[in-house]
């Protein structure tokens, strides 16, 4: 699953969300800082997701490792939080 914020510029997907990059594509302020809100919304929500799978996903597996306390039960737990990460990313603040 592909989670990279993209957005639309005169008919054309951009993944670069740099102040510097979207000022060379001729973007006004208030059209860079609409796309900036729109990527911060989005991440937001990934906080929530992150929470939500954690809880579905990858609980059970931290709790078989506590029990029996094995490097495959580990492995299995670790495995899965990466993935979880992977599919709902949370940028660095700017």
């Amino acid at each position: 699953m592909n989670n990279t914020f993209a957005y639309l510029f005169n008919g054309v997907s951009h993944t670069d969300v740099s102040r510097e990059y979207m000022n060379n594509l001729g973007m006004s302020t208030e059209q860079i800082n609409s796309v900036l809100a729109q990527r911060d919304f989005e991440l937001s929500q990934n906080i929530e997701k992150r929470k939500a799978t954690y809880r579905e996903e990858s609980d059970q597996l931290y709790m078989e490792w506590q029990y029996d306390l094995t490097p495959e039960s580990e492995q299995a737990w670790r495995d899965k939080v990466l993935q979880i990460k992977q599919r709902y990313p949370i940028a660095a603040v700017e």
